[in-house]
């Protein structure tokens, strides 16, 4: 009996050493880099470094195997793939800001990484809420639908001001065939919200693209542009025909 101790005793200290000296992953800072409350950043993206440290003993060696990036968000290549024990490897990543962006925005990266034969998946959250003076919602676009030839179609977008001061839109211009419900000047009152209603007549089928675009008094929004798409059919296109 007091053999099968030791021997017991034996492989379980045993085991603890070598589960001590295996290679650990760690990020520096915790798993969710997070930018917090920014403006929208004029390069289109956030950057920042991520930092993996092999925070394990011995001499095993950990080895980053796959850093794929999520949708909305790039990488380039860690400065090593491979850490002995205490060795930090840096990434840097951008989290891609869309022109209409804002509110709380969240992307993940995926990390597989091995320390001997196994194989772990760590995920490396990047989020960022983003604050814009003026949002323009649900898209910066104007959406057609169910475009006709020689019949008006109608588009719309939400304008709201998110700021602590009056917004003042001028100097609006729109092509194509464009007509806006508003014209000259608008002032916005903060936390007021206006209703852009874009209309047009199509002449021709086919793909219909326009813009409309204005100036503010706002510096992060000295310049707007809002596209216009949709697809044109013929009137009596069997598409629009009703069943009889």
């Amino acid at each position: 009996m007091f053999r099968f101790t030791l021997s017991a005793l034996a492989v379980f200290v045993g085991s603890a050493l070598i589960a001590c000296g295996q290679p650990k992953f760690e990020v520096i800072g915790g798993e969710t880099y997070d930018w917090g409350k920014v403006k929208p950043p004029k390069e289109g993206y956030l950057e920042a470094e991520i930092k993996m440290k092999n925070v394990g003993s011995g001499d095993g060696i950990l080895k980053l195997v796959e850093i794929k990036p999520g949708c909305g968000c790039t990488k380039t290549d860690p400065d090593k793939t491979e850490l002995a024990a205490g060795e930090i490897s840096t990434m840097k990543v951008r989290l891609n800001i869309s022109p209409s962006q804002s509110g709380p925005l969240t992307k993940s990266i995926t990390v597989r990484h091995s320390g001997g034969k196994d194989t772990s998946v760590t995920y490396l959250f990047l989020k960022a809420e983003i604050q814009r003076a003026l949002n323009v919602s649900p898209n910066q676009f104007f959406s057609f639908q169910d475009m006709k030839v020689g019949q008006e179609a109608t588009a719309k977008v939400e304008l709201r001001n998110d700021d602590q001061s009056d917004i003042v839109i001028s100097d609006i211009k729109v092509d194509n065939g464009l007509v806006l419900n508003m014209k000259g000047t608008k002032t916005l009152k903060p936390g007021e919200k206006f209703e852009l209603v874009a209309t047009v007549i199509p002449q021709a089928k086919g793909s219909f693209n326009g813009k409309v675009s204005f100036k503010t008094n706002h510096p992060d929004h000295a310049s707007v542009d809002i596209m216009a798409y949709g697809m044109v059919m013929e009137s009596a296109s069997p598409v629009f025909q009703k069943a009889k």
